[in-house]
């Protein structure tokens, strides 16, 4: 059985808007010595952060839609408002929650819009608009100063429809493969499997994110060691079901818009 390590990167600062994260990552890896076969996890936050991906409730003017959907769920019409301009269909409004379809195709609660350790009060941290492309330029930059290919996965923490609770979810990937599919082999009593996949990067990301932690832990990056998987250079896209795989129904008094 394969052991798997998860080390913190520690020492990283808040991340600012312009800053090189890149640069500040490979400063918190040094002292772990990265190894071929490694994979960094970093969290959104920072990636939203130094990409500027960030609001001010100050700045935000509510249009009539999202005060109406700031009644249904009891939240600031302003933050409605940016999950809205984050948003190409929201699904649902119920419990203080706003199900939303993102354009990159998540669909998450909120369409990712957070406010915690956004920085202050009345910031909201947004979630970048194409995680893998940011994932991808991190990845090469990191490469090209360690000497060898280091995979990045950006991760965020998503509920369940079916369980309490969330867990950490990959949202943009570069360098290894995000399913590691089973269709054709057999178990171990020789039955043959038909449609087994393992989402190994939200495996991967959902192990660094104990590590991170959800409050004040300060732990936003995590190099994973031991996974053992194949470098490769795709991104997160087999992550995502298509409308038509999905494995619920909208009710009908449930407030599906476009946006």
């Amino acid at each position: 059985m394969r052991a798997i390590t998860f080390y913190p990167l520690e020492g990283l600062p808040e991340v600012r808007c312009g800053d090189d994260l890149a640069e500040l990552l490979l400063r918190a890896l040094s002292p772990l010595c990265p190894v071929p076969g490694d994979i960094l996890v970093v969290t959104h936050k920072i990636v939203s952060k130094a990409e500027g991906a960030v609001r001010t409730l100050e700045e935000i003017r509510p249009t009539t839609q999202a005060e109406a959907i700031a009644v249904r769920t009891e939240k600031d019409p302003r933050q409605v408002q940016a999950i809205l301009d984050c948003s190409s269909h929201v699904w649902a409004c119920e419990r203080g929650i706003v199900m939303a379809e993102r354009p990159d195709g998540w669909v998450c609660a909120n369409a990712g819009v957070d406010a915690s350790n956004a920085g202050g009060d009345g910031r909201l941290v947004l979630l970048p608009d194409d995680c893998d492309a940011i994932a991808r330029r991190l990845g090469l930059a990191l490469a090209e100063h360690l000497g060898m290919e280091l995979p990045v996965i950006i991760c965020d923490t998503h509920g369940r429809a079916l369980r309490n609770g969330a867990v950490g979810v990959c949202v943009g990937c570069y360098g290894l493969e995000t399913m590691r599919r089973y269709r054709g082999s057999a178990d171990r009593d020789g039955r043959m499997l038909m449609h087994t996949s393992e989402a190994v990067a939200d495996e991967v990301a959902a192990g660094a994110t104990l590590v991170m932690g959800q409050g004040s832990e300060g732990v936003p990056a995590v190099l994973v060691r031991g996974c053992g998987l194949a470098f490769a250079k795709s991104g997160s896209e087999d992550l995502k079901r298509s409308e038509e795989q999905r494995l619920y129904t909208i009710k009908p008094e449930c407030c599906k818009m476009s946006i």
